[in-house]
């Protein structure tokens, strides 16, 4: 039995603010029976130092592409779990790799960096290998990354997928609508690089991987304690996002707000503004975190060393160009600076918070546009707010 020594223990918040990880995702763990953290008498959660060992040995096993449910079976499978000095020492040997990665990418950034430093331009090549550095020691890898051939799909019951099929909110206007045709189910949200409706593929009865953009999109169904859906839990990119399950009254009410919205052609109340805000903080390296959803934070946060040069690049803000609503419920705004434009969508919540923000990656005269090659979906995906 493990210690009872109060000062070995954490609450959930403590466990989450030392650790890293949101109070959600340790519910989703041991929700997934990763972790079986105990309940003092109050019924509050404890973490204690065995459950510290298996959130890293989580997070590691994360890093090397495994989806929750191979977690589960990878470490319920083996007959003995792996020693935290077998955990150390596998994270070690990563971070030496990572590093190595860094490395070689600081070495091209900082070649980039003197070029431009003695007024030289960039070619295309050197654009593109400071991007690929970027991309190679930021982007996770994921099980579905090297394509559908190497991930074991499996069978599930039709009923089950059933009971997945319904509606799901997606942001303050947008639902995702998910049903089940033939074996397989299909969801209609906006996946970069699908047309229409998607095919959900399963690694397991609850995790599943759409046929476009599975290097970095993963579905996973939830249940409440009775053992009805109650949501879904998407990751993109290392970031967790819940969208709650909704009748079919309330799904048509948001469609409704949402058809209303793009017919008025009308900004949100706040949005210009909160878009330079956002937009002269990656130029500055200091984004406006207190306006954003805590989703769009951890993209945000992820992706300032990419966002941050290509901002500082356009130079000077000058002006913004509303121009229109587009089908999402996003604002979208030609943003005018020093150097060039770019294209940006928006979208606020009720209270005013950004809930999604991103570059407009397929407009062909912006300066963003001209790297869109290397760069495309995976620099600020738009993230599936939650309201």
């Amino acid at each position: 039995m493990e210690s009872a020594d109060p000062s070995e223990w954490l609450s959930a918040a403590d466990c989450a603010s030392r650790t890293g990880l949101t109070a959600r995702a340790l519910r989703v763990y041991e929700e997934f029976g990763l972790i079986a953290p105990l309940r003092s008498a109050g019924g509050w959660r404890q973490y204690g130092p065995h459950d510290l060992i298996k959130l890293n040995t989580i997070a590691l096993l994360k890093t090397a592409g495994l989806s929750l449910a191979q977690i589960g079976q990878v470490t319920r499978g083996s007959a003995s779990e792996p020693t935290l000095q077998q955990i150390l020492a596998i994270q070690l040997d990563a971070w030496k790799r990572r590093r190595a990665d860094a490395e070689h990418g600081q070495a091209i950034a900082e070649a980039a960096l003197n070029r431009l430093r003695a007024d030289r331009s960039l070619s295309i090549d050197e654009l593109c290998n400071l991007i690929r550095s970027l991309e190679m020691t930021q982007l996770q890898p994921s099980a579905a990354s090297t394509g559908h051939d190497d991930v074991a799909w499996v069978a599930v019951d039709p009923a089950v997928l059933d009971s997945y099929a319904g509606f799901y909110r997606r942001s303050e206007y947008g639902v995702t609508t998910i049903w089940r045709d033939g074996q397989r189910l299909f969801i209609d949200a906006p996946i970069p690089g699908s047309l229409g409706a998607v095919a959900l593929h399963p690694t397991s009865e609850t995790e599943f991987y759409p046929t476009h953009g599975a290097g970095y999109y993963q579905y996973s169904f939830l249940r409440d304690p009775q053992g009805a859906v109650s949501g879904i839990l998407m990751r993109v990119q290392g970031v967790e996002i819940t969208s709650p399950r909704i009748d079919a009254t309330t799904a048509e009410r948001l469609m409704a707000k949402l058809s209303e919205r793009i017919q008025s052609q009308k900004p949100l109340p706040g949005s210009e503004a909160a878009l330079r805000r956002l937009v002269e903080g990656i130029q500055a390296g200091n984004p406006p975190y207190e306006e954003m959803s805590s989703q769009l934070v951890q993209l945000v946060r992820m992706q300032l060393p990419l966002l941050r040069p290509l901002a500082e690049y356009l130079g000077a803000f000058r002006a913004t160009e509303f121009r229109g609503v587009e089908g999402g419920g996003w604002d979208q705004y030609d943003v005018h600076c020093e150097r060039g434009t770019s294209r940006w969508r928006i979208l606020l919540s009720a209270d005013g918070k950004m809930t999604s923000a991103r570059y407009d990656w397929d407009r062909p005269n912006s300066v963003v546009g001209a790297l869109a090659v290397s760069t495309r979906d995976t620099a600020f995906p738009s993230p599936v707010a939650t309201p």
